[in-house]
């Protein structure tokens, strides 16, 4: 009986010692629960909460019987639980963790990001009765994911932005990675047609990597000098590399960085500074020699002049001088362009419509120009302005059309002629010029004729620089053209490529106010043109019109006979183009012999004077005598000096 007693109070002992044991575990367990920095809570399947931590409470601020027992719904609200919370509690109920980030707003915390972990429980049998909701702050972290995916973000449009490139490599030369602006610059459009390959392969020579790589070992950073990379095309492009060699822990060679800048454009704007030098002294030197030559000239000249006086006009030898004073006349024309290509002899301006003068210029080209070769032309604005001598802006036209199609001749193609305005702040980069008009007329030549190397194209605006046949071309044409534009404080850049053609871009300042005009004296002279080629006669006659004078123009023998006869309105001067068709040399002769006509005559001529314009000219009515290309200073010089 005894025995029994003493084995119920052991047994009751050990149950007292299991519970009070339960006790310290349940009590320690509650502690570690309630201590957590997260908010942790069990959930049975009717949604109801059976248990939750001191944290989750805190949060709340709310003790933990005013949550014990209500449901997500009534905690969370209806919405927030039937769109997130209520699916995942369903997920975990079927046996699955799960985990999700949410965005809510708690009385202690407020508006925070948490990370949410559902963990299954399962009490007494295998299926899932309860769940653990373990529910973290994350919001610091979050803010610093995002400010890192932010600052990734900066260094990525950093990167991407330059204008330079990066490539990483190996110390073999694999490259590992490139930037976009590196595949621009290469002229790929693919990363995974770079990456992988080596960079030896856009190297002229493979032992360039090599001497980089030395120079590397001597010192990590290293900026070397302008080497030449090849394009996927095939095109060499002058860049500026830098490099730097990464050691790893162990202190060898691991990887290398390079920065790659394309240096074409400043390359480009080197020799333009040379070009522009060199023009500089060879015009110097060559207007030096023009002027001397033309002093000879003029003592030549004046020779012949004697000489010719002291014959008779039956001599033999009267015909001989003309052909003197012909070739004095061509000699001048020669010295008058190398001086306006060396700025020697100043444009007198007025203003003038520039697609006027360029409609022109394409109506004459196109009446000459071969079969096989296409003109097209697009006029943006027809009202812009620019200060210029008529003449030499036709001139400039017609020596670019000229030019580009000598170099179609052979095979045919297309030359396109196009004229817009545009702003000087926009195109200050391409002009390189710190000060610049407010607004351009940009005329664009461009041709698909035989083009340029880089060697020719730097020597086109040089004087008597030509690549025609012997006799086919002075080579002063784009050399003029070069000082014509100039003088106007304009800009002509050209760009081409072998066997694909050339494009001359011509910028020009737009005038817009009145004070930009030059004063021009107004004394209506009344001047009778005889008009030669329809082109070239609307230009002299634009030019001298916008000069202030009157101009009456005629193209047959009928209206120049009843001009001549009118005696209230004739003419104070005559200018007569000796190319015109309806009255020919021989014939204007004689109706000034037949009208007894006293009034001043100028001849324009080429430079080659045929039969009949010498008789016209030893006749005694021309009292000055102008060759093509013709100024308009030129003719309002020679105008001054016949009307008293």
């Amino acid at each position: 009986m005894q025995s029994e007693i003493n084995e119920t109070e052991r047994n009751k002992s050990d149950e007292d010692f299991s519970l009070k044991s339960y006790s310290k575990e349940q009590d320690i367990a509650d502690q570690i629960i309630n201590n957590s920095r997260s908010m942790i809570s069990v959930i049975n399947r009717n949604y109801i909460y059976e248990k939750v931590n001191s944290t989750f409470c805190n949060a709340h601020m709310l003790v933990n019987d005013s949550i014990v027992g209500k449901s997500v719904v009534e905690v969370w609200g209806k919405e927030a639980f039937e769109k997130a919370i209520k699916k995942n509690i369903d997920l975990c109920f079927s046996g699955k963790t799960i985990r999700y980030e949410a965005a809510f707003e708690t009385p202690s915390l407020g508006n925070r990001y948490f990370e949410v972990v559902f963990r299954p429980i399962s009490v007494g049998s295998g299926e899932v009765t309860h769940l653990l909701a373990e529910t973290f702050d994350i919001n610091d972290l979050k803010h610093s994911k995002q400010k890192a995916i932010e600052k990734e973000e900066e260094f990525r449009k950093f990167e991407t932005n330059l204008p330079i490139g990066f490539l990483r490599c190996d110390v073999d030369g694999k490259i590992l990675k490139v930037n976009k602006s590196f595949l621009k610059i290469i002229g790929c459009n693919e990363e995974h047609s770079v990456v992988g390959s080596n960079i030896k392969s856009f190297y002229p020579y493979d032992d360039i990597l090599e001497i980089q790589y030395e120079k590397l070992l001597e010192h990590n950073t290293t900026a070397f000098d302008r080497v030449y990379l090849k394009n996927f095309s095939g095109t060499d492009i002058p860049c500026r590399i830098s490099g730097y060699l990464a050691m790893n822990g162990s202190g060898n060679p691991s990887y290398i960085d390079f920065a790659i800048e394309d240096s074409s454009r400043e390359l480009m704007l080197e020799n333009r500074l040379i070009q522009a030098q060199k023009l500089e002294t060879i015009g110097a030197l060559a207007g030096g020699i023009a002027h001397d030559f033309n002093n000879i000239l003029a003592t030549i000249s004046g020779y012949a002049e004697m000489l010719q006086d002291d014959l008779s006009e039956k001599s033999e030898l009267s015909d001989k001088i003309n052909k003197i004073q012909g070739a004095v006349l061509k000699a001048k024309s020669i010295t008058s362009q190398i001086l306006t290509f060396s700025r020697q002899v100043e444009q007198e301006k007025v203003r003038v419509n520039v697609s006027a003068v360029l409609k022109e210029t394409i109506g004459f080209v196109k009446s000459v120009v071969p079969s096989n070769i296409i003109i097209k032309n697009r006029i943006i604005k027809n009202d812009v302005n620019v200060l210029a001598d008529p003449t030499q802006l036709f001139r400039v036209f017609l020596n670019l059309m000229t030019n580009a199609i000598q170099a179609m001749e052979e095979k045919g193609g297309t030359l396109s002629v196009n004229q817009t305005v545009v702003e000087g702040k926009c195109v200050k980069h391409d002009l390189n010029k710190d000060i610049v008009a407010d607004e351009y007329v940009l005329l664009t030549f461009k041709d698909t004729g035989i083009g340029m190397d880089p060697s020719l194209k730097s020597r086109i605006f040089e004087p008597f620089f030509t690549t025609r046949e012997v006799g086919k071309g002075t080579g002063l044409g784009l050399s003029v053209t070069h000082g014509i534009i100039t003088e106007m404080e304009g800009e002509i850049l050209v760009s081409s490529k072998k066997d694909k053609g050339s494009v001359f871009n011509v910028y020009l300042p737009v005038s817009r106010e009145d004070n930009d005009l030059p004063e021009i004296r107004n004394n209506k002279k009344r001047i009778l043109f005889i008009k030669g080629n329809k082109y070239e006669s609307r230009i002299f006659s634009m030019a001298l019109e916008n000069s202030g004078y009157e101009m009456v123009s005629v193209s047959d023998l009928n209206k120049l006979h009843g001009v001549m006869t009118d005696a209230n309105n004739k003419p104070d001067i005559v200018i007569y183009m000796s190319d015109s068709r309806q009255i020919h040399p021989e014939k204007l002769l004689a109706i000034f012999h037949q009208l007894m006509i006293k009034i001043p005559c100028i001849l324009i001529t080429e430079p080659n004077l045929e039969l009949l314009e010498e008789k016209l000219l030893n006749s005694g009515i021309i009292t000055q005598h102008l060759m093509k290309p013709v100024s308009l200073k030129e003719i309002r010089n020679a105008i001054r000096l016949n009307i008293k």
